[in-house]
């Protein structure tokens, strides 16, 4: 997912990472789990066949914003290398 990342931002983006190309990544990768785990574990589109689906859907959309967090981090980490061996 991360090479993902950076192949729609282009790879200028690890030279100088900005925050939300990555916390909007990582909050689109949500779609995922949304219309693929979810549904073909039995809990429906969007876990809407468990017993609260709004609080399934919101702790997926959390987990998969901390994923963007942790992108944009480990890409301010990168940077800091590529600086240091420029």
């Amino acid at each position: 997912y991360a090479l993902a990342l950076v192949t729609f931002v282009s790879g200028s983006w690890l030279a100088r990472p900005t925050l939300w190309p990555a916390m909007i990544f990582g909050m689109g990768s949500v779609l995922a789990p949304y219309f693929i785990m979810q549904p073909s574990f039995g809990f429906g589109i969007a876990a809407s066949r468990t017993p609260n689906p709004t609080q399934a859907r919101l702790r997926s959309l959390v987990a998969h914003t901390a994923f963007g967090v942790g992108l944009y981090v480990c890409a301010v980490g990168v940077s800091f290398v590529l600086r240091g061996h420029a």
